[in-house]
């Protein structure tokens, strides 16, 4: 503890000494408005690590993009930007020359006002000249820690008198990142997770220590040049993709892969993403960027030669698993090349994937075309066609030399304010790709072929009707479905927005997928298993700086056997001025079983993003506190508190807590240089 309370009061000093030397400053307001917008994308999605949202936007906004010099894959970093208002874009520049001024935008087909509000910020019309900048250098420092009140059996001692645990109970985090408007730029990222030991003679310094260098000058022979951490994408994810894969949400015309092919990453995910190099080498329309990664992943190892399954969650806490700590190399070495033409963009690339030991998984019948071995080799073709209002993309890719999967797809602006996006998908049962994340149903995505309609009408008086319909098919076993099977998954979607600063969503979704009839059974029956939900949101701004959020959602589980439900119901009170934000929430729930479980997203410190599962009978507490107390020096302060009704314990094994509730503190310190 007193180690701790050093090492707290160490990182301090140190951010106070990063701050007293700021040479720019960030408006607050440009904070709170990222953060409004990446919580809002958020609250699409079940659960995935959004941090790269607002990192972007804050990117942007404190370099913003020039509207008239800028092409598709910059204006395409602006992720709430669907891809035919950036082609729209780019079509009425081509037509009518520079953009003068964000009014000059109103022009612009499929852009309302709204979108243009928040866009204001991100863009200067300048004239693309090449003059010279004076040198900014901006960023900020973070400190974070985390800690649970109820202690879970890890940290209790047993008669031996020790503890599973070899760690204290702090979530620890520490992030710096500095950016210059001459293309320089950097990091440096430490994390460790409750119950691992640090500065020890098992891990020292802290479990996850990392960074990055970067460099970028568009225009130049070497374009791009990063080391250390960074995320990679290609295509549709068929071969590469790092980080958080596309997911099917609200957004139900963005289904193309718009991620950055390689950018620079902070991430605290220590399984996903690549450490090493990457260099993008610019001829004309041509550009050329090798990659290569060299990182350490943990693995439970068999007979001291085997490998048996590499881990994702990135815990070293008890003997066991520092035992599986970074015993395991992994290596990614590939070449990405891509042509830029007027309407027509092609990348192709390939890619080699080596484990230093095999990779053999327990035998099930279901994961019988898993990828094995102790290497693998990928190749890819990904295009993207533009012309009036039709966006045609896609990617073909090879595992193997022999194995071929593909992904197209078509969007299409077919009338003012009405949209289409059509897609369709196909994987062999025997397509292995390591680093792949192709937008499917299932994560073991081979063996899986599907078609995805949807569309987005924007209808008179403010309101936006959008669905999507997507069917699939499984080729082989999957995880508790014993034969090959098929499924759909249907989504509505109908937003109002109020002139009195109000928004109304109404969010309606049916699953039907398939699922053993009765696990105990040598040989299961597979069943349909039918999903129903139905989510209501109503959001109103009140006076200066009040915001209301009523929230209820409903959860109906039914197959032949089972009929479950869930339903939740949710308060927010946000309050805030030019110096202090608090945000609030109630919450009320039950859940007859787990497969009846409702996600929502829950208000977190900045870079934090936290949608939780809502199991069981209960009630939520959440307190957010946002103080500036210096022009540069922002504080969070968040207590969450689960009360459950329905068990007297909470979680099994290690992570049991022998009480009927769970409570969660977070303390957050912001520098901004």
């Amino acid at each position: 503890m007193n180690k701790f309370l050093c090492q707290t009061a160490l990182s301090f000093l140190m951010l106070l000494g990063f701050g007293s030397a700021c040479v720019a400053q960030i408006n607050d307001q440009l904070q709170d408005w990222a953060s409004d917008v990446a919580t809002a994308y958020a609250e699409e999605f079940d659960s995935e690590d959004l941090t790269f949202l607002i990192e972007d936007l804050l990117a942007i906004a404190r370099n913003p993009i020039n509207i008239n010099t800028a092409g598709r894959e910059e204006l395409e970093r602006i992720f709430f930007l669907t891809d035919l208002q950036v082609e729209n874009i780019l079509y009425k520049r081509y037509v009518n020359g520079q953009f003068l001024s964000i009014y000059e935008l109103q022009a612009v087909e499929g852009l309302p006002l709204e979108t243009l509000k928040m866009l204001e910020p991100l863009l200067v019309f300048g004239k693309g000249d090449n003059k010279y900048r004076p040198l900014r250098v901006w960023g900020d420092a973070f400190f974070r820690s985390e800690f649970q009140v109820e202690r879970t059996a890890g940290f209790i001692q047993n008669q031996e008198g020790g503890r599973a645990y070899m760690g204290d109970r702090f979530k620890v985090y520490s992030r710096t990142e500095m950016n210059t408007n001459h293309g320089f730029s950097g990091g440096t990222i430490a994390e460790k997770d409750p119950g691992e030991p640090m500065f020890s003679d098992r891990i020292h310094g802290l479990d996850l220590m990392t960074g990055y260098l970067h460099y970028e000058n568009s225009g130049n022979w070497l374009s791009e040049v990063g080391v250390g951490q960074y995320t990679a994408s290609a295509g549709q994810g068929l071969v590469l993709q790092s980080g958080m894969p596309l997911r099917k949400s609200t957004m139900v015309t963005n289904i193309r892969n718009r991620k950055a092919s390689f950018r620079p990453s902070l991430s605290a995910s220590e399984a996903s993403g690549f450490r090493g190099g990457y260099a993008s080498f610019a001829f004309g329309d041509f550009e050329v960027t090798p990659f290569f990664s060299l990182k350490k992943r943990d693995g439970r190892i068999k007979n001291d030669s085997i490998l048996t399954s590499l881990r994702e969650d990135g815990m070293h806490r008890s003997l066991t698993e520092i035992e599986q700590r970074h015993n395991t190399e992994e290596t990614a070495l590939g070449l990405k090349t891509q042509w830029s033409g007027k309407w027509l963009q092609i990348d192709a690339g390939h890619l080699s994937y080596r484990l230093n030991r095999p990779l053999v998984p327990d035998q099930k019948p279901y994961n019988q075309f898993y990828f094995s071995g102790d290497k693998a080799s990928n190749s890819w073709v990904s295009y993207l066609l533009s012309k009036n209002n039709l966006l045609f993309f896609g990617e073909v890719a090879m595992s193997g030399y022999s194995e071929i999967a593909f992904s197209n797809g078509v969007l299409w602006g077919a009338a003012p304010g009405f949209a289409l996006a059509m897609a369709h998908r196909y994987i062999p049962k025997s397509y292995q790709a390591p680093l792949a994340g192709p937008m499917t149903q299932s994560s073991s995505f081979s063996g899986e072929r599907g078609w995805y309609t949807g569309f987005k009408w924007e209808l008179p008086d403010r309101w936006v009707l959008s669905s999507y319909f997507d069917y699939y098919r499984f080729e082989w076993l999957k995880f508790r479905v014993d034969a090959p099977s098929s499924g759909f998954d249907w989504l509505g979607n109908l937003e109002k927005e109020f002139r009195n600063e109000a928004i109304l969503r109404i969010k309606v979704r049916h699953r039907e997928k398939p699922l053993n009839h009765a696990e105990d059974m040598n040989e299961n029956k597979v069943v349909k298993v039918v999903y129903d939900q139905l989510k209501l949101q109503y959001r109103q701004l009140i006076g200066d700086g009040w915001q209301f959020t009523t929230q209820g959602q409903w959860h109906f589980v039914k197959s032949d056997e089972q009929n479950e439900n869930g339903k939740m119901l949710s308060q927010d009170i946000k309050w805030k001025n030019n110096k202090l934000s608090i945000t609030g929430r109630f919450a009320l729930f039950s859940a007859s079983d787990y497969l009846a479980r409702l996600y929502a997203y829950e208000p977190h410190v900045l870079y934090m993003f936290s949608v939780p599962a809502y199991s069981g009978k209960g009630a939520r507490y959440l307190l957010l506190v946002n103080y500036r107390l210096l022009n540069n020096l922002h504080l969070w302060l968040r207590a969450a508190r689960w009360q459950y009704s329905d068990r007297e314990t909470i979680g099994s094994g290690n992570q049991l807590i022998d009480a009927d509730k769970k409570t969660q503190l977070t303390f957050q310190m912001r520098v901004k240089f």
